[in-house]
């Protein structure tokens, strides 16, 4: 036998080895390819989307390798006993048609089942491909390391196929049926995948398996508004938990539950009123407990430390009797029945109440109160929150609305804080502690709605309210709310209308509301270092709060309030809260910016040219420390915008 004969007799089954390779590798190689495309095509968002795909990506690239390392091993094995072979290209290109929609609006039951019957195959598929190929390259006498790949491979893709398919049957399952919000599916869907740098993925699995006390750090986590995805993450998690393990959650920590962003709204209404429930009923038991041990106790340490206990206790209960006087507001008058979205019993108090279901409604209107108020007075804003479903519901009858008083900050009190800088009326710093709160609250309104066309998300700021609306806006520019409303507002921390980042800013302010005007007034020279009280500025500039969204140049929608009586200063204390007033101009403008209804308006005419408004002055050095407060500049009446002709 000649050399080249003998090499032909050699190569011979290395050369049909390689044959198989190429084959299996034609058969094998793109069992990916369709889940790529799917993932591509149909623009899945948020939560472990983009790392389900960068992990998809990365096990197709695995694949690929390994048929390629496979082939090239037996190429090399041809070459060196001088046979002639070159070494095939076995990776392919992913032409992939990007989704031409600006984001996904819902979950396509038909894609989902389609990607997941894909992932079974390749898990179906591929081990048996990787037997075959281990096969082919032992009888090559190389290596079988690639043909383990492919097997692992499929392993991950049966892994990721039960997974997907397990909570796409759990999201079916949701009352509106197969659309679901695109944030809260990247968690739903690719949870598994779901990037988790603050470890709050992983305090929500210890809730499920038993341990509901870590909620705490939930809500605390939630409340600094750092995540905007948090309230995604919270309601996939709170999707894919049975009825059982979410019934055990709420009778451990019903108040946990009722303030978690991304829970369904009436389940939150349904763990708030329980623990409502709950804690009249201990309050009212431990008040008699102490009242008989009162009976019997001298005047003393002892007495005054349970008076004290009393005192705090006779405290919750007006707040808990002002939260029911709310709720009983709803279900009356044509109303929709109120909802308990969050609830907070001690200290000033904190709440939450709806008219209306905000997952089901058409509108959605927030309204964030300000200065003066607390949970024990809560009725009165509640009241205001009424007023203005009615209104809207007078304005579009066939308009599904919510209206919803949002008391979820601590709000300044006119007491004997109010110049202490970080309690006072005249300083942002308690807004922006409650702007944190305000745009989770928001992004779980967002999360938790189901589909009904295209809803409306309105908030209204009154007052220091509109301070922390605007702070809060500003967290999450084009995703907070379409438009915001402000009544006697001081300021927003913004310049212009165009910061906040949303489609349209209304402003109404009454000619006689002294709390407006604050806006024209500088106080916000810093704080005395000693006393902590604040400084004045008394050059003419802007306001501690920006400029007054009643200045024309700062470019807000400015509609027509009604004038008020006023006295010898030019106020009327009284214009400050007027903005409701039954069959008032302002409360009926409002009801129509709330429908949309803007070529209804009663607008205030804007001159065409606008002068910028006034760069804020650089503060003067802080002044020498004093015993007393620094006296506070009276504010001057302002120019506010009358309607013409009146």
């Amino acid at each position: 036998m000649t050399s080249l004969g003998f090499v032909a007799g050699e190569t011979a089954g290395l050369e049909e080895a390689l044959s198989r390779v190429v084959r299996l590798a034609g058969d094998h190689i793109g069992a990916l390819d369709s889940t790529m495309r799917q993932m591509a095509a149909h623009a899945w968002v948020g939560g472990g989307a983009a790392p389900f795909t960068q992990a998809a990506q990365d096990q197709r690239s695995r694949l690929q390798r390994a048929f390629e390392t496979s082939a090239s091993q037996i190429v090399e094995r041809i070459r060196a006993l001088g046979g002639r072979a070159t070494a095939p290209s076995l990776s392919t290109s992913l032409p992939i048609s990007t989704s031409t929609r600006g984001g996904y609006a819902g979950m396509d039951v038909e894609v989902m089942t389609r990607m997941v019957a894909d992932l079974e195959r390749a898990g179906h598929e591929l081990p048996t491909a990787g037997s075959r190929l281990s096969a082919a390259l032992g009888t090559a006498c190389v290596s079988a390391a690639p043909a383990q790949q492919v097997g692992t491979v499929g392993a991950w893709a049966t892994e990721q196929a039960t997974d997907l398919r397990r909570r796409l049957t759990v999201l079916q399952q949701r009352p509106d049926g197969d659309m679901a919000g695109a944030a809260a599916l990247g968690f739903g869907l690719f949870g598994g995948f779901a990037p988790d740098p603050n470890g709050l993925g992983g305090l929500l699995a210890a809730a499920a398996d038993g341990d509901p006390s870590v909620l705490k750090k939930v809500v605390e986590a939630q409340n600094t508004g750092k995540d905007p995805t948090l309230a995604s993450r919270v309601s996939a998690w709170w999707q894919m938990l049975d009825p059982a393990t979410r019934q055990r959650l709420i009778n451990a920590a019903p108040q946990l539950v009722g303030s978690l962003n991304g829970v369904p709204a009436a389940t939150r209404d349904s763990a708030n009123r329980a623990y409502l429930g709950l804690r009249k009923s201990a309050n009212a038991k431990r008040l008699a407990e102490l009242s008989k041990l009162e009976e019997t106790m001298k005047r003393g340490a002892r007495h005054s430390q349970l008076r004290m206990e009393m005192s705090a206790l006779e405290a919750e209960q007006r707040q808990i009797a002002a939260v029911e006087k709310s709720l009983a507001l709803g279900g009356v008058e044509g109303r929709p029945s109120a909802l308990l979205l969050h609830l907070e019993l001690g200290g000033l108090g904190k709440t939450a109440i709806s008219f209306g279901n905000p997952d089901k409604a058409d509108s959605v209107v927030t309204s964030v109160p300000g200065t003066g108020s607390k949970l024990e007075g809560i009725a009165g804003d509640a009241a205001r929150a009424a007023t203005l479903w009615d209104q809207a519901n007078v304005s579009s009858p066939r308009t599904e609305t919510a209206s919803i008083i949002w008391l979820g900050y601590e709000a300044p009190q006119l007491d004997a804080k109010i110049l202490w800088a970080d309690t006072s009326v005249a300083s942002p710093e308690l807004a922006e502690k409650g702007a944190g709160p305000l745009a989770s609250f928001l992004d779980g309104l967002h999360t938790t709605h189901q589909p009904t066309g295209t809803p409306r998300f309105t908030v209204l700021g009154h007052s220091y309210g509109s301070v922390v609306t605007g702070m809060a806006a500003q967290s999450r520019k084009g995703k907070f709310a379409d438009q915001l409303i402000l009544v006697g507002s001081p300021g927003t921390m913004a310049a212009r209308a165009s910061e906040l980042g949303v489609k349209q800013v209304w402003v109404g302010e009454s000619p006689q509301d002294p709390i407006a005007d604050l806006g024209h007034l500088p106080l916000s020279g810093g704080r005395n270092p000693v006393s902590g009280v604040l400084n004045p500025w008394f050059p003419h500039g802007a306001g501690p709060f920006g400029t007054d969204p009643s200045n024309i140049a700062f470019g807000a929608n400015r509609f027509v309030v009604d004038p008020t009586p006023a006295g010898l200063t030019g106020y009327d204390i009284a214009a400050h809260s007027g903005y409701w007033a039954r069959r008032s101009a302002s409360l009926r403008n409002m009801g129509f910016i709330i429908n949309g209804q803007y070529d209804l308006v009663t607008k205030l005419p804007t001159p065409k040219h606008a002068s910028p408004p006034t760069p804020r002055p650089t503060a003067p050095p802080p002044s020498p420390p004093a015993q007393d407060p620094v006296p506070q500049p009276t504010p001057t009446p302002q120019s506010s915008p009358m309607p013409t002709g009146d």
